[in-house]
């Protein structure tokens, strides 16, 4: 006679009321689902506020040392763009503009909202965003700009209509009549909606006071380096350092990258804000895990005492307990990925921001929950484990 296979007692335990799994699945999903949201705003915010200098094509990045953060805009001169020239290792050195809070945005019959505006020499070779380079030309023109696809609906020229740009007539920018004549994609962030990208010339033409007493062009927000083939980039750095005075900082790509997160992360409420989210969220999700678990173990204490009188041990009861935490755990963070991921898009549609959902951070929530359950089940265990034999009798 073919023998049935062996189911777990956890999972016989989980699945004899399949109505009060679904209630106890619905509830640590929840759970779940917060911390995604939270973990996903906290990245967002990092990676939007980064994402200027992530799509740059540049091996070290000079800005001024008054800039603690990128919105900042402390700038500096553009004499200081052609010293990096001449440095040794030097392959090139290009000056990046940026204005926001001048920039001014209005649609016809619209309400003037705030805008950041990006300028830079030939940005097909200086900016890793994809269609920039078909816009060149277009670009050269005056009073022509593109907009970054992800700027927020409604409230700038929407390029994901179905109306064709040129059609799409009427927009000012700073009180000029502007002309876009293409798209690309980066993201916004916390501090502007939207992007424009356009060459020095208009930028030229759209902020003639930026710089009061010199030409608008005169003080660069940031300044992209790109070392010659072979060469060591901290090498180059070193000898940038040297060379530039000691108001300028020097760093590589990814030393800028890092330093803004930290800033944002240790001197701004907003990542400490997320990251209490999502602990909010862990402790959620112990909590109704726990009432989960302890109801289940209340409902079959006749049977463990059952068992501990036929002799198993404590051991197989924490087993037992354990391994129903981790069911409940794998089983609440499927749906949960799933409602995330489909959560992340939608808030990518309408905020621009960058919710990604990376491997990493999954596997971070996925730990996260599995400990959430756990947690739970070792709190719950001191019931299953005061199962005595003589209350059956």
């Amino acid at each position: 006679m073919k023998r049935q296979p062996r189911v777990p007692l956890a999972w016989k335990n989980l699945t004899h009321n399949l109505r009060r799994l679904a209630v106890a699945l619905c509830g640590i999903n929840f759970a779940v689902v917060l911390m995604f949201v939270q973990v996903g705003f906290r990245n967002a915010l990092f990676d939007s506020t980064v994402q200027v200098v992530n799509c740059l094509n540049a091996d070290i990045v000079i800005c001024s040392k008054a800039q603690y953060s990128l919105p900042a805009q402390m700038r500096f001169g553009h004499e200081r763009i052609y010293q990096a020239r001449g440095c040794e290792g030097v392959a090139a050195a290009y000056p990046l503009y940026i204005e926001t809070p001048r920039a001014i945005w209005k649609q016809p019959r619209g309400k003037g909202r705030p805008i950041r505006v990006i300028a830079c020499e030939n940005p097909a070779a200086l900016l890793d965003l994809p269609g920039v380079a078909d816009y060149c030309a277009g670009l050269r023109e005056p009073d022509t700009a593109i907009i970054d696809r992800a700027s927020k609906r409604n409230s700038y020229a929407d390029p994901r209509s179905d109306a064709p740009l040129e059609r799409q007539r009427g927009m000012e920018l700073c009180g000029r009549p502007i002309r876009l004549v293409g798209t690309f994609e980066m993201g916004t962030d916390f501090t502007s909606d939207g992007n424009l990208l356009m060459s020095p010339e208009n930028f030229a033409r759209y902020f003639p006071q930026r710089t009061i007493g010199k030409t608008p062009l005169a003080m660069v927000d940031l300044g992209v380096v790109q070392v010659c083939k072979g060469a060591d980039p901290q090498e180059v750095k070193q000898r940038l350092i040297e060379s530039l005075p000691h108001d300028m900082l020097v760093k590589t790509k990814d030393e800028l990258i890092d330093r803004e997160i930290g800033f944002w992360n240790s001197s701004t409420p907003i990542g400490f804000v997320f990251s209490l989210g999502t602990v909010i969220g862990f402790v959620v999700g112990v909590i109704i895990c726990y009432q989960v678990i302890y109801a289940d173990i209340a409902d079959h204490m006749p049977e463990y005492a059952t068992l501990k009188a036929m002799g198993y041990g404590n051991g197989y009861f924490v087993r037992v307990v354990l391994q129903e935490a981790f069911y409940l755990s794998v089983l609440s963070f499927i749906p949960g990925l799933i409602l995330s991921a489909a959560l992340y898009q939608v808030l990518a549609q309408s905020t621009g921001l960058l919710m990604m959902l990376t491997f990493p951070r999954i596997a971070v929530i996925f730990l996260l929950t599995v400990a959430m359950c756990v947690v739970s089940g070792a709190m719950a265990m001191r019931k299953v484990l005061s199962a005595d034999p003589a209350d059956l009798y």
